[in-house]
């Protein structure tokens, strides 16, 4: 059974994150952190992590961590490289754009980027996953004496899965993006040492 202190749709998927970790990883950046629960897991794998997000009430109610850093930041403006980048529910916030193009700068050469995102749902290319609706609220149902997590900011994503695969595609050449429960995506993408 899970130690953290709340479960949610993002919790959900910090085991994954934390399997994407390279073994020679130093450095992290979990961006939008909130209140560093992520963050606190990266410490266990890497030396040193930051943790970024846009409201600073939220990263207030962190408790400390060794070898954990957080800061109110706007990830778009960060100018640093990392040997881990994570994201969780916090791309959809940004003209994705603008957000995947931050990712890529953001990750240091051979490193990894490990995003959990939401997507604009459209009943044409999304049917498939009404069937799911029952295991999303049963396992919501069964988790629900633990659900909690920060007061962070919630907005509606703004593109389709399509959308988001278009610009993973041409921005990070390899990405792997796929559907999850919960309303999740998945993205996994590993920059190449010396980029062409």
């Amino acid at each position: 059974m899970s130690t953290d202190p709340y479960w949610n749709h993002n919790t959900q998927y910090h085991p994954w994150i934390l399997e994407q970790v390279p073994a020679e990883a130093r450095t992290a950046l979990d961006i939008g952190c909130g209140d560093g629960l992520l963050a606190r897991k990266l410490a266990t794998r890497c030396d040193a992590v930051l943790g970024v997000d846009i409201d600073d009430k939220v990263i207030a109610t962190a408790p400390p961590a060794h070898n954990v850093h957080l800061e109110q930041a706007d990830f778009r403006e960060l100018d640093d490289t990392f040997d881990m980048v994570t994201a969780v529910a916090t791309l959809h916030h940004v003209p994705i754009r603008d957000g995947i193009a931050a990712l890529r700068h953001l990750v240091a050469p051979g490193g990894t980027l490990a995003v959990v995102g939401l997507w604009k749902m459209h009943p044409l290319t999304d049917f498939h996953y009404l069937p799911l609706l029952p295991a999303i609220r049963g396992l919501d149902w069964w988790r629900r004496r633990e659900l909690g997590g920060p007061g962070a900011a919630v907005r509606d994503p703004r593109e389709t899965l399509s959308e988001i695969r278009s610009v993973a595609g041409e921005l990070l050449p390899g990405a792997q993006i796929r559907r999850r429960l919960l309303w999740r995506y998945t993205l996994l993408w590993r920059r190449p040492r010396q980029l062409g």
